[in-house]
């Protein structure tokens, strides 16, 4: 075997290590905020894949296909507004961005918790699902990518992408109110989970990447 073979899986091996023991680290509490960010990427495929499962498969909603997507998503959000507040560092939960994003979130799911009692008007009912959810990615991805640019914890290409989402998003979300409403509509739940998954999932496999270059 070449040197240079010995010297590429000495490298890999190094490489693995160092990315086992981050990740580890990443959700070993107290949760730093990239350990948050994986939970908000679990609870995306979790949300959005149960929701396209549930929405494709009626009889395997226990209470009706709509409330227990909401359901689904009320017990998710919860979840991650726990870990948020118990198990991350104090300097996460001192964070703006992430008191938006928690905000926002709670705010989606009262509205979806409220269109279930039918207190809100018909006319605003067919909004009050996943419009709330687009909104609130939409809105928290562009303060992630705009707040405090100057700070070193978010790397500018990770901002552009957040930022891009964020817009995108909104866009998405204001064509569904016209010419694009039907295809939002049959697609939101895969829609959702790209808009929801890709900025994290980008965010956190650029860091490992960084990482694994540096040995």
């Amino acid at each position: 075997m070449s040197g240079e073979v010995v010297d590429a899986v000495d490298r890999a091996h190094r490489s693995g290590v160092v990315l086992a023991l981050y990740f580890r680290r990443l959700l070993a509490p107290p949760l730093p905020g990239d350990g948050l960010l994986l939970f908000g990427f679990l609870e995306g495929v979790l949300g959005w894949g149960l929701s396209w499962l549930l929405s494709q498969n009626p009889s395997l909603a226990p209470v009706g296909v709509i409330p227990s997507i909401v359901l689904t998503w009320v017990v998710l959000t919860g979840g991650i507004v726990l870990v948020g507040v118990t198990y991350t560092a104090p300097t996460v939960r001192r964070n703006r961005v992430w008191l938006v994003w928690g905000g926002l979130n709670v705010v989606a799911t009262a509205v979806n918790v409220v269109a279930l009692t039918g207190a809100l008007p018909s006319g605003l009912l067919v909004y009050a699902y996943w419009h709330p959810w687009l909104a609130v990615m939409g809105v928290g991805y562009l303060v992630t990518g705009l707040y405090n640019r100057k700070s070193p914890q978010i790397r500018q290409q990770e901002r552009l992408v957040y930022a891009a989402t964020g817009l995108v998003t909104l866009g998405v979300l204001a064509a569904s109110l016209g010419p694009m409403r039907g295809f939002v509509t049959a697609n939101i739940f895969v829609l959702g989970g790209v808009f929801q998954l890709v900025p994290i999932g980008h965010d956190v496999v650029a860091d490992a990447v960084l990482i694994a270059r540096q040995q």
